[in-house]
């Protein structure tokens, strides 16, 4: 049997609880990430090399948008970004999650 715990609409985030047959309780936590991935399209597409030279304005750059589960999911493989920058680097460059990067180039 499965039941809603909680729903996060703005989010985009539901947390379900699953119960099998030998009454075992399952806690799974689902997030919609179409919005996050359109909006990191459109981020990449006004994205153009060469634009913060020069600018002495923008110290932080954003470079990519994760979803919060998959954030948590992360941090506890690589430990907070502050800390580990090599392995979240890596992780961001990969080709496999270039949708969650918001501009172009390498970190």
């Amino acid at each position: 049997m499965k039941k809603l715990i909680s729903a996060d609409k703005s989010a985009g985030k539901e947390t379900w609880m699953n119960f099998d047959r030998n009454g075992q309780a399952e806690i799974i936590q689902k997030q919609h990430i179409k919005e996050v991935l359109e909006a990191n399209k459109r981020q990449q597409n006004e994205w153009e090399y060469g634009k913060l030279i020069g600018n002495t304005q923008r110290h932080h750059q954003k470079v990519a948008d994760i979803p919060n589960l998959l954030y948590v999911q992360l941090k506890e493989k690589f430990g907070h970004p502050a800390d580990n920058p090599r392995e979240w680097a890596r992780w961001l460059n990969d080709p496999d999650n270039r949708h969650f990067r918001t501009g172009g180039g390498r970190i």
